[in-house]
């Protein structure tokens, strides 16, 4: 099973990477001013950093930084 959105935030990594790519965001922290994501459980932070670096939004392998 792909990880494909932050739970606590209900929001999808599709959704999160329209909103960097139609701002040019690139820092985890200019796409929390636009969308907040990420705020409780914190566990998607690493996926949302990855998907800003190279667009993915499904990942299957765990991202452990």
């Amino acid at each position: 099973m792909a990880v494909t959105h932050c739970i606590c935030s209900s929001v999808s990594f599709v959704e999160l990477k329209n909103i960097a790519d139609e701002h040019k965001i690139k820092t985890i922290e200019e796409l929390r001013r636009i969308k907040p994501f990420g705020l409780s459980c914190k566990l998607c932070v690493p996926y949302v950093r990855q998907m800003l670096r190279d667009g993915r939004t499904a990942f299957d392998t765990p991202i452990i930084e």
